[in-house]
């Protein structure tokens, strides 16, 4: 039992697969059933109202939650890689180290940042050019 340390990032990476696995499986569940209700009132031969559609069928994001999710990330990148950068400068890192790895954690959030703010960019309404 000497190497049981070599264990914990195995199962910290299980752990985050099956909790991801488990959440894709519940929605697809979840999913399943509204479509068999659906499939159920449209063979009884009863109208769909336009509500009860859209307690069907799940909104797509608004812009505002692009800008939203994207300012989140961009800022979480940065702190990642100030973080990396402060761990690297005290010394304490040797080679590929824990500096390295919160930078690249820190660079891939920030991307996924600007890509979410690219997507607001191009989604939000285009301003008025009337004159109020």
């Amino acid at each position: 039992m000497e190497n049981v340390g070599e264990f914990v990032p195995f199962m910290l990476f299980f752990c985050i697969t099956v909790g991801v696995l488990a959440t894709l499986y519940w929605n697809a569940k979840v999913r399943e059933g509204q479509q068999e209700t659906l499939r159920q009132v449209i063979a009884s031969g009863q109208k769909l109202d336009e509500t009860t559609l859209k307690l069907m069928v799940k909104a797509p994001n608004s812009p505002e939650m692009d800008l939203r999710a994207g300012i989140i990330s961009l800022m979480m990148g940065l702190g990642f890689c100030v973080a990396g950068g402060i761990v690297m400068l005290t010394g304490n890192d040797e080679g590929f180290g824990v500096g390295t790895i919160l930078i690249l954690i820190g660079v891939v959030l920030a991307f996924t940042g600007a890509g979410q703010l690219l997507s607001w960019r191009l989604r939000r309404p285009a301003p008025s050019s009337e004159p109020q």
